[in-house]
């Protein structure tokens, strides 16, 4: 009846297919508090109330089911979860047609989770044909509408559930975000003060049983290091279920108990911080932090500070490795080398210096005007450097020993920033005179005057294509600029104070700019809106860099830290953390609900795959564990371990239902047929087996590699075995007869992994050589040759479709590649160390990488 209250606040329509997010966004929204000073009606708690979600997908039909029906009548708003499956769902169109029947289209709210909004192309559009349909559904002469969604890939969790708010409620969604913000802000200092007052406890009471309970026991050390392990278990099972301050309060207890088993909580507190509105370790200097930089290879970072030092640190954990110690004066900027090798500073004493990165030692000096040296920069291909100093002055310098090639003169005021374009050719110089100068890098000539800002330019640089240049000005904007004109853009307004730096991602698709204001914004580059904003820092932040990646960014700031952060500002991804030594495996669960991990810690763990929860531990074989997968029903898993034997264990407690005994040497690969009857294991001795998954009897001793058997892998039919070995060469096998069928040799070095195509015909192998190869099984023959890892090729998998291949490599980087033509679809950097395992989830939609 109109008027009546309606009993949802929102019903949620997505495809069964993408339940996982339905699930995810139900939850987000019922959880959700609304920042108090939001003037809307609500009750004492805040919460946005009840959302419907529907458990089972039904078939569509002419009339909706009558208890779907009466929820979309008795909700207020429509919220749509929108990919390229529920955009093919007849049961979402049904829903949609139903509520905008009931005279409330203004009340549908679109969320993007997967696909490419209005492209029209049906394996790619999101949309669903009704959200697109005309104003009146009915009407087949009524235009269609284009809606507008909220893509919570771009704007993750937080912002994601306040945009979603402040639409359902119909409040600002500035005033909201601000105040949702401060929130954060109070909640991660209450994490820090609760964990000061309170870990205290937990330290004396875990070192008191150590103490009194262990002394006497030469295993004490032992039982300690459990003991921080347990911690660390409990710190995620308290975040996972959204209790920060205890999950902070476990983390840390383990840190004061046991600081050498640092690995066991340090990734913890930094989903902790993140999760309460932190970033990750802050990398701290004596005094104001005026530069951060990543190296080009993403592992290190370098900060520049008053305090008269330039630090390299390691990216991963914050760790100090050298200090570089300028002398008398700032140290105004520093910068890494194309190569990651030497680092260049510049002083306040007028000396640019290059050192070695690796062991800090001095390389060259250029000595400038007697002026302070504001910037420096390296020319793409390392040979030179560029000052600029505090008179206006700009020098191109000879980085082998520090002489002065040319000068670029054009300036009448202090000189900020310089930056070559990617190609070498020009650079950018950015000054107090209001402007930024374009010139030849060859000559120093002027090619261009940048003019349109109101105050000083303090930043300029190149887009990684060098068409454009984004300038950062005191008079509270960025402006974006056609670099071969000069003519303006784009002008990005937002910031309350002066822009100290503006830069590109090295995908051109955004911008970061810092601010006095003591915030760093990150902007779509291509229309100049805003994407997130980072509030933390309590002073001025100076400069802020992409990782190579453009995932995550590095500020620096006047309050004497640089903090680390995921560029757009998205929910920080679970990590699992509990093994106590490196991880040699990861792999889904057939449902995608769990992932399995093996590990050097003799165990392997079941996880969710949802949260990053652990479900259960198995710990049975006395050696390492170098590889873990779930049988096809997920009731099950294997283990092949350094201990020579491998093991079947029951999935939902980790008890060992089969040991399997016969192989002479360390077990490193097994893998299930499809129908779960047989076992396959790879072994040191050169051989592999085919073993009874019921009794555990071997059936097949496949003899015939010249050296180590690394991995096994059965066809999807089951008929087939493909096995890799240090010998350069795979080779298939009958299931049914252990006869040898086809011998793969073309690799120049070992080959350690392989996996049959689904359709069966085609076999992927990932080699030491730094290559996968695809090839037709039926006539031995290369059909593709993928290159561009820069280390040995560990795994390679097809996906769940067979159109791609995933790899990964030594070099810290998986890789999924097209088959038809080779090409790169994307590269995902997992960080510090190699990737020793990397899969696809069953519906090929999400990776899963396990980091040595």
């Amino acid at each position: 009846m109109a008027g009546m209250p309606k009993t949802y606040r929102a019903f949620i329509s997505y495809s069964q297919q993408d339940e996982v997010w339905g699930k995810r966004l139900h939850s987000w929204l019922e959880s959700y508090r609304v920042p108090r000073g939001v003037e809307v009606e609500l009750p004492p708690s805040r919460k946005l109330g009840r959302f419907f979600r529907d458990d089972e997908e039904m078939a569509a039909a002419a009339d909706i089911a009558v208890t779907v029906e009466g929820a979309i009548e008795n909700a207020e708003s429509l919220i749509v979860v929108c990919s390229p499956r529920s955009a093919k769902s007849k049961w979402v169109a049904a829903e949609v047609q139903h509520f905008r029947r009931t005279g409330r289209a203004r009340r549908v709210f679109a969320v993007i989770i997967d696909g490419v909004p209005n492209s029209g192309n049906p394996e790619t559009e999101c949309f669903p044909r009704a959200l697109r349909a005309g104003s009146d559904p009915d009407d087949p002469e009524a235009l269609p509408i284009e809606p507008l969604g909220l893509d919570v890939r771009k704007d993750g969790r937080s912002r994601a559930s306040a945009r979603l708010a402040a639409g359902l409620l119909g409040v600002d969604f500035d005033d909201l975000w601000q105040r949702e913000r401060r929130r954060t802000e109070q909640q991660q200092r209450a994490v820090v003060a609760g964990s000061a007052a309170l870990t205290i406890t937990f330290a004396i009471l875990a070192g008191a049983a150590v103490f009194f309970g262990l002394r006497a026991n030469e295993n004490a050390k032992t039982a300690q290091v459990n003991l921080t392990r347990f911690f660390a278990e409990r710190a995620w099972e308290r975040l996972s279920e959204g209790n920060s301050l205890a999950a902070a309060r476990y983390a840390i207890a383990g840190m004061r108990l046991a600081p050498e088993n640092a690995h066991s909580y340090r990734s913890a507190l930094g989903a902790i911080l993140q999760s309460s509105g932190e970033s990750l370790p802050s990398l701290i200097h004596d005094d104001r932090v005026v530069v951060a930089a990543y190296s080009r290879q993403g592992s290190r970072i370098v900060t520049a500070s008053h305090d008269g030092t330039a630090k390299i640190w390691d990216a991963s954990n914050g760790r100090l490795l050298q200090t570089l110690k300028v002398g008398v004066g700032h140290v105004n900027d520093a910068t890494f080398s194309p190569d990651g090798r030497r680092v260049a500073t510049a002083g306040a004493n007028g000396e640019a210096i290059v050192w070695n990165a690796v062991d800090g030692s001095v390389i060259a000096k250029a000595n400038g005007q007697g002026a302070p040296i504001n910037a420096v920069v390296f020319s793409p291909r390392g040979a030179q450097f560029v000052t600029a100093d505090d008179k206006g002055n700009a020098g191109i310098w000879d980085a082998a020993d520090g002489h002065l090639v040319a000068e670029l003169k054009g300036h009448s005021a202090k000189i900020w920033t310089v930056a070559y374009s990617p190609d070498g050719s020009r650079i950018v110089t950015a000054s107090n005179d209001a402007t930024a100068k374009i010139w030849n890098a060859d000559t120093g000539k002027s090619l261009a005057t940048l003019k349109g800002h109101s105050g000083k330019v303090y930043n300029a640089t190149f887009s990684p294509d060098g068409r454009r240049v984004v300038t950062a000005s005191d008079d509270t904007t960025a402006r974006l600029w056609d670099a071969q004109s000069g003519k303006q853009q784009l002008t990005l307004k937002g910031h309350k104070l002066g822009v100290w730096s503006a830069a590109f991602s090295p995908n051109g698709e955004l911008v970061a700019t810092t601010s006095v204001d003591t915030t760093a914004r990150v902007w779509n580059a291509r229309d100049g809106q805003v994407l997130a904003t980072y509030t933390g820092h309590s002073l001025g932040v100076r400069t802020a860099a992409f990782s190579s990646d453009s995932a995550r960014i590095v500020t620096a700031s006047d309050d004497g830290s640089a903090r680390i952060w995921i560029a757009r500002d998205g929910e920080p991804v679970a990590t699992l953390s509990g093994h106590g030594a490196a991880v040699w495996g990861a792999a889904f669960s057939p449902d995608g609900k769990r992932i399995l991990t093996a590990s050097k810690d003799k165990s392997a763990k079941v996880w969710d795959s949802g949260g990053g929860r652990l479900l259960s531990t198995g710990k049975a074989h006395d050696r390492e564990v170098w590889y873990a997968e779930f049988s096809p029903d997920g009731r099950h898993f294997v283990t092949a371990s350094a201990d020579k034997t491998a093991k079947i264990w029951d999935a939902s407690n980790s008890k060992v239902i089969q040991t399997l005994s016969g192989h002479t040497d360390e077990v490193s690969g097994a893998a299930y047929s499809s129908d779960g009857l047989l076992v396959a294991t790879a072994s040191k001795d050169g051989t592999a087996r085919i073993w009874n998954a019921a009794d555990g009897r071997t059936l097949f001793t496949l003899a015939g590699h010249k050296g180590w058997v690394i991995s096994v892998a059965f066809s999807a039919d089951g008929k087939q075995l493909v096995t890799t070995s240090e010998d350069e060469s795979a080779r298939i096998w009958n299931v049914a007869t252990g006869q040898l069928t086809q011998t793969l040799t073309g690799h120049t070095n070992w080959v350690r992994g392989a996996a049959f195509s689904p359709d069966g015909n085609h076999v992927v192998t990932a080699s030491e050589d730094k290559s996968a190869k695809v090839w037709d099984i039926a006539t031995g023959r290369v059909l593709a040759t993928l290159e561009g890892h820069s280390s040995g090729v560990g795994t390679a998998v097809f996906s769940p479709d067979g159109a791609r291949v995933l790899t990964a490599s030594d070099d810290g980087s998986a890789k999924v590649w097209r088959i038809s033509d080779g090409r790169v679809l994307a590269t995902l950097n997992a960080g510090k160390g190699w990737i020793s395992s990397a899969a696809f989830s069953p519906d090929g939609a999400r990776i899963v990488t396990a980091n040595q």
